[in-house]
């Protein structure tokens, strides 16, 4: 097929421009004080300059300063490209820095959802032209906006998109068409990820582009890391499973779901249109789920002969029938494989009535149960719903999971147990269906995805919350039919976030479990509004650049910013986060400094003089535990000198310095004993004040007598004396 040929099929094409970003100044030396003390500022390497993520929002005072990627590429903030942007990316024209021509594209994240940097690595290695070449990623200060913003810079495609909307009709692709430009390229390229083990999870009609080279075309994979797995993929295009979780909770999938995508896209480009467009996402799947992929997303449509059996291989609803790689290639090479039917759910011949409408099969009555829950209990506490697997259904193995799920709906914690038991119960009945509670469907590997996007819109965390503490995660892992090797995995981190939620204390709780579930996740704190903070020493640029604000807050770490550093470095002790809920302010100040202590130590990340400033703010009752009024008052001089130096050590020592708290302490008893000698001394002479006249009255009555005995024995003798004479 010529290019023309392709091209005229398309809506249009699109054009660029570029961008790229530059290195802010290396930060300075601590200052050398010359401190009276001992204490030295720590000699540890100087990092170059505040990482991008911890970009100063008054670092980019103009509205029209280059947005530079890699020192190398310039972004066009005012070149958009709204042809090429995703739901969750708004695309514009990049090119190298003073560049005539625009030869690349870059998506501007504005979601708030985690990119998917974990697979950057990985995609920036494949050189396929089928895929959408990955050049590089940064977060950026993007000026229209005024805050941080992560940008993933793409090589342009030389072709447009090859559908702009799945809802309006278009000429049909024929056999050959459809297979040389469509499915040996796509095919090309889920052989590059298969190898790289990446889940593209966006393979549909309107992410695929016209890459023209070599007077050919074909099509190029689009995008796939501006937002989680599967986020972006209509449910037409998705397996039964992963259509019935919110698109948030989808989660990681295999290279069987790819492929399932790529069966869709390829049946929508043969006929032309989707026969399921007006539906919404619960009707496509509930049809789906009635009549078997194949059958529900083809309709009444006459397909190319040829195609029938790769459709029916690709939308196996089975994972396990599915067709893979090998069989679509053998396909291509001209083998024919045994035709596969796709095996719908097995059908009672009677059905169950619920809730005004009548299900043939466990599946159906799964979806039903959680769409009303205490109507659902009802079912199942009047023992009809076991009557009807058992004798109408047929199917011992699905009523003993139920039964299982009824007895086990006491363990774990939050939410009503009715809300509970529905939940297991329908995954009982649909091991492979997502987690359904309280209105959320999320798979187990999308939990994550799910809980970021409720912190960021306010809405339904409590839900995420209580399916982590009510055990669901690993009920479903042990209802699985099929063990696979990420079950354990999966069961081993519900257990630990369902430990993190059981604890109060700031570092752990629902904000602890979306950081540890989403490596890539921003940290959410309010402080740090306008900034995309994903590492550790990106935080603590940030925080310094807060501490030099007047509307600063109390002190620089809340729950978002706990949760956030034990999540990134779990080593850290999580003792210190403890203290921060001690009502001793003591004992609350010297937690924080032993936080940012360690966390310096960690990044290496010096000098911080603003944010040693704040903490040393904050230490004033650890100044007031010294008796000594000289003492705390050299201290209180000290600490200002030390928190100059930026270097948090230097406070942790001169705050925790036991020999000096020992000499205070030993100082403040000699003081004490000295002062209670004294005080018994005063007693004593104020009591011989007190009893002083009186000692004089007996004394003198004493003398008195004696003079009197004296006088009378001397007139007594005269008498004698003067008789005698």
């Amino acid at each position: 097929m010529a290019p023309s040929d392709l091209a005229s099929l398309l809506a249009g094409t699109a054009d660029g421009k570029s961008s790229a970003a530059a290195s802010p100044a290396p930060a300075g030396s601590p200052p050398d004080l010359g401190l009276e003390t001992q204490l030295k500022p720590e000699q540890v390497p100087v990092e170059e300059g505040p990482g991008i993520g911890a970009a100063p929002l008054a670092a980019h005072p103009l509205h029209d300063a280059p947005v530079l990627i890699g020192g190398r590429y310039e972004v066009l903030t005012d070149a958009p490209l709204p042809d090429l942007s995703s739901p969750t990316a708004d695309a514009y024209a990049a090119r190298v820095q003073d560049a005539a021509k625009s030869d690349y594209c870059a998506y501007v994240v504005r979601s708030g959802l985690p990119a998917r940097t974990d697979i950057f690595g990985a995609l920036r290695s494949v050189e396929s032209p089928s895929v959408m070449r990955l050049v590089d990623y940064a977060v950026v200060y993007w000026p229209p906006d005024g805050e941080c913003r992560p940008v993933i810079l793409f090589e342009l495609p030389n072709g447009g998109r090859l559908v702009r909307s799945l809802k309006q009709g278009r000429q049909p692709l024929t056999e050959d068409q459809v297979t040389r430009n469509v499915i040996l390229p796509i095919m090309s390229a889920l052989k590059e990820l298969k190898t790289r083990r990446v889940f593209h999870g966006t393979i549909n009609p309107t992410n695929l582009f016209v890459h023209e080279r070599g007077g050919s075309s074909a099509v190029q994979l689009g995008e796939c890391l501006t937002a989680p797995a599967g986020y972006n993929q209509p449910a037409f295009f998705e397996t039964i499973e992963r259509g019935m979780a919110m698109p948030s909770g989808r989660g990681n999938g295999t290279i069987a779901d790819d492929l399932y995508a790529l069966g869709a896209t390829v049946l929508y480009l043969v006929q032309g249109s989707n026969p399921l467009a007006e539906r919404d996402a619960e009707s496509v799947v509930a049809a789906k789920i009635e009549k078997g992929s194949f059958a529900a997303m083809s309709g009444d449509s006459r397909l190319p002969l040829g195609m029938v059996e790769p459709l029916r291989g690709l939308l196996m609803d089975d994972p396990q029938q599915r067709w893979t790689l090998e069989d679509l290639d053998l396909w291509v090479s001209g083998r024919r494989l045994s035709p596969k039917q796709s095996q719908p759910p097995k059908r009672a011949p009677r059905p169950l009535s619920f809730a005004g409408n009548d299900y043939w099969n466990a599946r159906s009555v799964g979806v039903s149960l959680t769409a009303s829950p205490f109507a659902g209990n009802a079912l199942v506490e009047s023992g009809e719903l076991d009557n009807w697997l058992r004798r109408s259904l047929d199917d011992e193995a699905v009523a003993n999971r139920v039964a299982e799920a009824v007895r086990s709906a006491s363990a774990g914690r939050g939410g009503s147990p009715e809300e509970r038991r529905i939940a297991r119960v329908a995954m009982a009945l649909d091991p492979s269906a997502p987690i359904r509670y309280r209105g959320r469907a999320v798979m187990p590997e999308g939990i994550g995805g799910a809980l970021a996007e409720a912190m960021i819109t306010g809405s339904g965390a409590q839900e995420i919350a209580e399916i982590i503490t009510g055990q669901l995660p690993m009920f479903w892992v042990n209802v699985q039919q099929t063990v696979r090797s990420d079950h354990i995995p999966i069961a081993r981190t519900f257990d630990m976030m369902r430990a993190h939620l059981e604890r109060a204390e700031p570092g752990f709780g629902l904000e602890r479990c979306l950081y540890e579930l989403n490596p890539s996740m921003p940290c959410l704190s309010p402080m740090l509004a306008g900034r995309y903070i994903l590492e550790l020493d990106e935080l603590l640029r940030a925080l310094e650049e807060i501490a030099g604000s007047p509307d600063r807050p109390r002190d620089p770490v809340d729950r978002h910013v706990a949760a956030f550093i034990l999540a990134r470095r779990g080593t850290l002790e999580d003792a210190p986060m403890v203290g921060l809920l001690s009502q001793d302010e003591r004992h609350r100040a010297t937690a924080l400094l032993t936080i940012f202590c360690e966390l310096q130590a960690l990044t290496r990340v010096v000098p911080l003089p603003k944010l040693c400033a704040w903490i040393a703010e904050t230490l004033e009752p650890a100044v007031a535990r010294f008796n000594s009024r000289t003492v705390r008052e050299r201290m209180a001089e000290e600490m200002k000198k030390q928190a100059a130096t930026g270097v948090f050590k230097n406070l942790y020592t001169l705050v925790q310095n036991q020999n000096l708290a020992a000499r205070d302490a030993t100082a403040f008893q000699m003081a004490r004993r000295e002062f209670a000698r004294i005080t018994r001394d005063l007693a004593v002479r104020e009591e011989e004040l007190e009893t002083r006249e009186e000692v004089a009255r007996s004394l003198g009555r004493q003398l008195a007598a004696v003079a009197a005995s004296v006088l009378s024995a001397a007139i007594l003798v005269g008498i004698v004396l003067t008789q005698t004479g």
